[in-house]
């Protein structure tokens, strides 16, 4: 039998191993500190960055992730995810157990492999997006069934090479300048075709650590060289 110091072994990280029965006990890592406001003050978060598009808006809560989630990332699958709402993950996250079973006990979305039938798709780096027109897109009339694709980035590393975007659509009073992270070099065009769809089409959400930024497909992107030809 085991004693009372092998039975009481501080848990790290997610998972542990119980040598007392021989088996492992995965023990999910917490999600919002307070599940009830932080799900809230996720929500008007991510309400305040759709509404903003491009703006940096801070994730208000206090929230556990595991493996490779950011923590931003979490509170948004906390806020919006349920066993409704299919969720499409790349397969850095797909192939991370810490990820797939926290969000299975915390959630309940169940996971697809295509991902044109998910209502949300998460995705581990901007370099690893897929193409915009492969997600599902919606429809004239029912546009909201289109899939909402959190990107995680890391504000440190995740930079374009010509580091600005020209920016502008609802939500922006005036033309402005986005310091965007490194989305794919084709990214301007994909987003371009995904624009002229609408009321179809897709929408981003950039999550870092402790960070929403939302990119509506409203929202009309120019690159570098087209800002320095329009000027």
């Amino acid at each position: 039998m085991s004693s009372q110091t092998d039975l009481e072994q501080p848990v790290t990280g997610f998972a542990a191993d119980s040598e007392a029965v021989g088996t492992t006990v995965r023990i999910p890592a917490p999600g919002f500190t307070d599940r009830v406001h932080g799900a809230q003050q996720t929500f008007r978060a991510l309400l305040d960055a759709c509404g903003r598009p491009t703006t940096t808006v801070t994730l208000p809560c206090e929230v556990s992730a595991p493996g490779l989630l950011t923590r931003s990332a979490a509170a948004f699958l906390l806020t919006l995810a349920d066993d409704s709402s299919p969720l499409w993950l790349d397969s850095t996250l797909a192939s991370d157990p810490d990820v797939t079973a926290w969000i299975e006990f915390h959630t309940g979305a169940p996971l697809v492999a295509d991902r044109s039938s998910a209502a949300f798709a998460l995705v581990a780096a901007p370099e690893r997006l897929p193409t915009l027109d492969s997600f599902a897109l919606g429809s004239d009339e029912a546009p909201h069934t289109s899939t909402t694709v959190v990107v995680m980035t890391d504000p440190e590393l995740d930079r374009t090479v010509d580091g600005l975007w020209g920016v502008d659509g609802p939500g922006f009073p005036e033309p402005a300048i986005w310091d965007a992270p490194a989305l794919p070099v084709d990214f301007a065009a994909q987003w371009a075709r995904n624009g002229a769809l609408f009321p179809r089409g897709v929408d981003l959400v950039l999550a870092s650590d402790d960070a929403f930024v939302a990119l509506p497909r409203t929202t009309r992107l120019t690159t570098v060289d087209q800002m320095v030809e329009v000027a």
